[in-house]
């Protein structure tokens, strides 16, 4: 296909990012050429979650001043070093670790966690340059606006709910369990035969929730979450909470849901800057582990997409033009969105 010189994106305006900051729809944005191990992808979709906000609202650096970071779409050109035969009308997605060293002590245990990684950006464009060691190849019987979710929200969970070291029959609690993230760390939990506690609010959520598989729900606005909790798991607490809410009171009750030994995986990130409330002592006392996560492994996004095609896992979306994407941000912001907002590229 002819690959023009300049594109369509949603860029944050000349002003910069501030707490206000809405992006512009530009058709002038330089379209990139690709480089010595890179794949040049002509973006179909592009999931929005609340790391976006955060980036164009100015709490989070951005690699770029495009706006979003979990594409799909399909290789049209190819760097020196690529076998164009290999690549050439493949399907692939960019996940949120754009790209990591592979080459440093930290690599060598987990790359997710690559003091030299690249975050994604530029998403919200038609074309986009990634490194071919990088991307994930997209099975065919996906539909693209399915799977670009599983690209961020969808590998984060299930790389939490594995850090949570599950064993079936095991409570796990999920605090946004109604949102991007949540809705389908509910079903990867569920599937792995875990006794899930979504709490959230409101009606949708919690209907949602349920047919995911759910084994109860807690609406935040009605019920004490930390006593309910205990309740329903004989007075000992949740095996694991994954927070994907960013509310230090969220934090502060996903702690005090744990029972021994319990893990929390930290997910949601705060608008405003605030510490743990975990003394050492109850670290102590309780054996408790706190981690933090982004991304899952090449290995972990494999596994979800097998668990996709099998049906297992299904995101919810709701696809819109790009041409909505300040309403869209506007509405995610205040927690409106059941399941995941996709965008269409043009």
């Amino acid at each position: 296909m002819a690959i023009p010189s300049s594109q369509i994106a949603a860029v944050i305006p000349p002003s910069g990012a501030s707490a206000t900051s809405g992006v512009c729809i530009i058709n002038n944005r330089q379209v990139p050429v690709p480089s010595n191990g890179d794949l040049l992808v002509k973006l179909e979709y592009s999931g929005v979650c609340h790391t976006d906000i955060h980036s164009i609202r100015g709490d989070t650096p951005m690699l770029t001043d495009v706006a979003g970071h979990e594409g799909i779409g399909t290789v049209i050109a190819v760097g020196p070093q690529v076998n164009e035969t290999q690549w050439i009308g493949q399907r692939v997605g960019i996940r949120w670790l754009y790209s990591s060293c592979l080459a440093c002590e930290i690599c060598a245990i987990n790359h997710t966690a690559c003091p030299n990684q690249k975050n994604a950006g530029a998403n919200i464009t038609e074309y986009i340059v990634s490194p071919a060691l990088h991307v994930t190849k997209i099975p065919s019987t996906l539909s693209p606006e399915l799977a670009a979710p599983l690209l961020c929200a969808g590998i984060a969970m299930y790389s939490s709910i594995m850090k949570t070291k599950p064993r079936p029959g095991d409570w796990l609690a999920i605090l946004g369990a109604g949102g991007g993230l949540g809705h389908m760390g509910v079903q990867i939990a569920a599937k792995k035969g875990l006794n899930v506690l979504a709490i959230d609010k409101g009606p949708k959520k919690k209907e949602l929730c349920l047919s995911l598989g759910a084994k109860h729900f807690l609406d935040y606005s009605e019920v004490d979450i930390v006593d309910s909790a205990r309740i329903l798991t004989s007075g000992l607490g949740v095996h694991g909470v994954i927070c994907t809410a960013n509310s230090a009171k969220a934090y502060e009750q996903s702690l005090q849901m744990l029972r021994p030994l319990g893990t929390l995986v930290c997910v949601g990130i705060p608008s405003v800057p605030f510490n743990l409330p975990a003394t050492p002592l109850d670290m102590i006392i309780k054996g408790l582990t706190i981690v933090g996560n982004s991304a899952g492994t090449a290995l972990e996004m494999d596994e979800l997409l097998s668990m996709a095609v099998a049906g297992d896992v299904e995101a919810h979306t709701k696809v819109f033009g790009l041409h909505e994407i300040n309403s869209v941000l506007e509405d995610l912001e205040k927690s409106e969105v059941e399941g995941r907002v996709v965008l269409k590229i043009p």
